[in-house]
């Protein structure tokens, strides 16, 4: 049985997914008489929606063009979708875009229920987002979204957590959540280990929250998102080089990703600490600097610049070919 404002809530829903329905259609969605579905829709015409009536043997209501939209309704995986949308969407550098996204964020949380909200302002207070990792074409790696909510309600409310983590059991006390590189990470401190640890989301099996009260540590870091990123790094750079840059550090700083290495100066040039998976992959990006450069180490990295010359001149000879 459906009370009153539910059911409105409920027939406001359906004119979000599409504005004309049947009288019928719309008495067999709610599990009323065609005569409550009219009651029902006097009673929006009366707090200002202007539904029009169909006539006819198969009637029916349309929602009037041009009218503002009802109130939203989300479940609990849609509020979460939106709001990280909405919070990523905050931290862009178009200023435009930006306040847009907080302005609506800030709109979205006031009106949610109180059980999304307590999810919500966990996920706001306890996540944050960087784009530093990130490899251009590849696809954001999907994640559970309740254990993303019991992930940011641990950190918020200091609570430990049971988990399953790649086939081994885990007691853990997140400290914070970063998306970084298309990824979820937590920053939490293992029990198991005795450490603090990074974990991707989308790797639990398993992850409950306890009554357990967590205890209070210093962090790992200051700076969650630079610790994240320092662990990111460690796996993406599977082969590493260093090399010196005839540059100034201003001019390559732009390209260079803290996943990917780090700049130390010397003077009007710099010395470029780097990484990939391949020393073929690491000249590849070198080259992108538009600077000339000094192998340092490993001397096989000449053989990738020698081996990327020879193919750039076959190119080359191909046009007269």
């Amino acid at each position: 049985m459906w009370d009153t404002p539910g059911r409105l809530l409920r027939v406001l829903e359906l004119f979000q997914l599409r504005r004309d329905w049947g009288s019928a259609e719309l008495a067999e969605r709610l599990g009323v008489s065609t005569r409550t579905v009219r009651r029902d829709v006097d009673r929006l015409r009366a707090i200002g929606y202007p539904v029009d009536a169909r006539p006819g043997i198969d009637g029916g209501y349309r929602l009037a063009p041009g009218t503002s939209l009802p109130p939203l309704m989300f479940d609990a995986e849609e509020a979460v979708a939106a709001v990280l949308a909405l919070q990523t969407g905050s931290l862009t550098g178009n200023e435009l875009v930006s306040g847009s996204a907080l302005r609506a964020l800030t709109k979205l949380t006031t009106v949610m229920p109180t059980r999304l909200r307590r999810q919500v302002d966990a996920l706001t207070s306890s996540t944050s987002h960087t784009p530093h990792g990130t490899i251009k074409g590849q696809l954001p790696t999907a994640v559970d979204v309740n254990i993303l909510i019991a992930g940011a309600l641990a950190c918020r409310e200091h609570l430990q957590v049971d988990a399953e983590y790649k086939a081994t059991e885990r007691t853990l006390e997140p400290l914070h959540l970063v998306q970084a590189g298309g990824r979820w990470y937590l920053v939490a401190w293992d029990l198991t280990r005795h450490d603090w640890r990074t974990f991707r989301v989308d790797r639990f099996t398993r992850f409950e929250l306890t009554t357990k009260a967590a205890t209070q540590r210093t962090p790992p870091s200051e700076d969650p998102e630079a610790y994240v990123i320092a662990h990111v790094g460690v796996g993406i750079q599977q082969q590493r080089a260093i090399v010196r840059v005839h540059a100034p550090r201003a001019s390559i700083q732009h390209w260079i990703d803290p996943a990917w290495g780090h700049i130390e100066d010397d003077g009007d040039e710099c010395v470029l600490h780097v990484g990939a998976d391949t020393l073929a992959g690491v000249a590849r990006w070198l080259l992108l600097l538009d600077a000339e450069l000094t192998v340092v180490e490993p001397p096989a990295l000449s053989d990738e610049f020698a081996a990327l010359a020879a193919r750039a001149n076959r190119t080359a000879s191909s046009k007269n070919a």
